[in-house]
């Protein structure tokens, strides 16, 4: 029950989020930034919320999970809806014996509506769905910021000066592509419940195509990051593991025709997630 339990919680790509999050915080750390307890319940709160957003959307998707081989064997919606409101009350509570301001409140309550909607609905339309999930996902890398006096900088894409910036939308074009393989993997089982996402619409041949758009621009965008960044030995090691893990992307994402094939070119992507994160706690 444990396993299935994290399972259903995605407990993989709630560390790799976590590994990235105190990463930025360990940065700002460093950069002067004093440690609040606060910081710490914040976290537990977003954690909490991302869980309940996984949750939720199990429960909406068990026939399609079903359909694409993705069922958790031995939990229901029963489960699902019970656990999902758990974590809804979880990730209210790290903010009631906080001492953040009621903003963070109000942050912790569109998002639940967001990720309630999505699950829902948004997921359903081509590239809607995707660009949301992207989008939360550059947030949670800009929550660090929130905690310093320094102000959002997006004409300078100097990977030491203006770190979370850089990440946040790094994260977001990993993301993107992360969500249209996935979308991909599930195609068959999309299909058969009606669900339009970018690969039902266009088709395996034209998503591929535009996955690789997503591709050079994010190879465009790394580029004018390491013109932009300081030439020393840490920031070099970062850009050219990334770029290994994008070629291998590339070569992998050419040659996959069937769902175990989208699967490994996902599992990828989270290795490129996690050399993202390692290389934070580089000095």
């Amino acid at each position: 029950m444990v396993k299935n339990y994290f399972k259903s919680i995605r407990l993989l790509n709630l560390a790799l989020l976590s590994f990235i999050f105190w990463g930025l915080m360990l940065n700002l750390y460093n950069s002067g930034l004093e440690f609040k307890i606060d910081h710490f319940l914040l976290f537990l709160s977003i954690t909490a919320t991302t869980a309940s957003g996984y949750l939720i959307n199990n429960y909406y998707d068990i026939k399609s999970d079903e359909l694409n081989n993705k069922f958790i064997q031995g939990l229901s919606t029963k489960y699902f809806i019970g656990s999902y409101f758990i974590h809804f009350l979880i990730s209210y509570f790290f903010i009631f014996i906080s001492n953040l301001s009621g903003g963070w409140l109000m942050v912790i309550t569109l998002v639940h509506i967001l990720l309630y909607l999505y699950s829902l609905k948004l997921q359903h339309f081509p590239l809607i769905g995707n660009a949301f999930v992207c989008a939360l996902c550059a947030v949670v890398i800009l929550i660090p910021h929130s905690f310093s006096n320094e102000t959002y900088n997006f004409k300078n894409l100097n990977i030491i000066s203006n770190l979370l910036v850089v990440y946040a939308i790094f994260c977001f074009l990993i993301t993107l592509k992360r969500e249209i393989i996935k979308d991909m993997e599930d195609i068959e089982g999309d299909r058969i419940i009606g669900s339009n996402t970018l690969p039902v619409v266009m088709g395996l041949r034209m998503t591929k195509l535009f996955a690789a758009i997503v591709v050079l621009i994010e190879i465009i965008f790394l580029v004018l990051c390491f013109i932009q960044t300081p030439t020393t030995m840490n920031c070099i090691l970062f850009f050219m593991t990334q770029l290994v893990v994008i070629l291998i992307f590339c070569y992998q994402l050419y040659f996959s025709e069937n769902q175990q094939n989208f699967k490994s070119i996902s599992n990828l992507l989270k290795i490129q997630f996690l050399l993202a994160g390692v290389w934070l706690y580089i000095p």
